[in-house]
């Protein structure tokens, strides 16, 4: 990243700063001239908009369709509380942070909790409105083959000496909104994933049946690929899953910054300026194809934060003294989208195996960084 384009972050960060200080509907009012675009009046306007091609294959030059994604000629602005929220695995302070936000008079958009399954009960005691995702690790991968109906009785149910994730999940009935079951299954093939596609519709089946909702697919970041999206939605599962009330579970991840990469073009793709290929690369979804197809459902980003192993561009100085910023800027993006239930910030509560990830100090006022998830999160809380 230039030099340049940094000051422009940083600048874009100083107005979010000042946004959540002075109140986001006030300084609109200011930089409109007193009149503010509510979120149903931009939903009403939207209109289709070709791309902004700034290199790469323009959408003329593609081999293949290209859906137009319905766009608002003005850039939709970033509204309503905050949609950070914490990824669990000990629970450690999580009831406590989130209790601290409710009595403030905020909340926290998501926790998920994985293996230590009666934390959601917990957090809905002291935060109701707070939406919940669990996940039991035990098995969490599937092979891609054979018949999907009995890979999804399998897997929700149980076999031979397999309990099923069902089996699991009946005590914690009270505090979980959606289900995980899988864990980045990313197959190398179209009909792979037009398989993993047929194999949740049938848990779907499964799940209604006995009264749970689902986290679907729940991709690891960078995944999948546009062409595997065209083919997935073509199977109905988007549709399936609006009318039984379930979720889409998707992990986004960056580094060394949360807009590294950010108006890149994704695989086959023309670039966007108002997208990204690792972080924000959900839209695309969204955008081309659930948007134009009447088939959009919630969208749980259950792992999200910096993540060292992608690499990028060197960046001086401890990934602490800039996680809160970077998560600010990528929450004021997820902000736009009604859409998005929130992002569950990878972990709070570590196995030894991920210490490095662990920002639970960051939560407070009082690190040794300066700025905190508590105010922040409370200062958008008439947002």
């Amino acid at each position: 990243m230039s030099l340049n384009e940094r000051r422009k972050t940083i600048n874009r960060r100083e107005f979010l700063k000042r946004a959540a200080t002075l109140g986001i509907t006030g300084l609109v009012q200011r930089l409109m001239g007193g009149v503010t675009l509510s979120a149903q009046d931009a939903e009403v306007k939207r209109t289709p908009e070709p791309p902004v091609v700034r290199g790469g294959a323009a959408a003329d030059e593609l081999d293949h369709h290209i859906y137009l994604p319905l766009v608002s000629r003005q850039r939709p602005l970033a509204h309503g509380p905050s949609k950070l929220g914490l990824h669990t695995i000990y629970p450690n302070n999580t009831v406590p942070f989130v209790q601290a936000v409710a009595d403030a008079g905020a909340h926290v958009a998501l926790v998920k909790a994985l293996d230590y399954l009666d934390t959601p009960y917990w957090v809905k005691q002291a935060s109701p409105e707070t939406v919940t995702v669990a996940r039991w690790s035990g098995r969490d991968a599937v092979d891609p083959s054979g018949d999907p109906a009995e890979k999804a009785a399998e897997m929700m149910r149980g076999k031979d000496d397999f309990k099923g994730h069902m089996y699991y999940w009946e005590n914690n009935r009270d505090g979980v909104d959606y289900w995980e079951i899988l864990n980045e299954n990313n197959p190398a093939t179209i009909a792979g994933h037009v398989w993993l596609a047929r194999f949740f519709i049938e848990t779907m089946n499964i799940a209604e049946d006995n009264g749970y909702k689902l986290a679907l697919f729940s991709y690891n970041v960078g995944a999948p690929r546009w062409r595997d999206w065209e083919a997935i939605v073509e199977t109905g599962v988007f549709a399936r899953a609006k009318a039984g009330g379930h979720v889409l579970a998707l992990h986004e991840y960056n580094w060394p910054v949360a807009d590294y990469r950010w108006g890149e073009p994704m695989e086959d793709q023309p670039p966007y300026e108002d997208r990204g290929v690792l972080a924000g690369r959900y839209r695309y979804l969204y955008r081309d194809f659930l948007i134009p197809r009447d088939e959009v459902i919630p969208l749980a980003i259950t792992e999200g934060g910096l993540d060292p192993v992608l690499g990028g561009p060197p960046q001086e100085g401890p990934w602490k003294e800039r996680y809160v910023e970077e998560m600010i800027w990528y929450d004021t993006k997820l902000r736009e989208d009604d859409y998005v239930i929130g992002v569950a910030l990878f972990t709070v509560g570590p196995t030894s195996s991920w210490q490095g990830y662990d920002y639970e100090e960051l939560l407070w006022p009082g690190n040794p960084y300066g700025a905190n998830f508590l105010d922040y999160i409370v200062s958008l809380k008439d947002a």
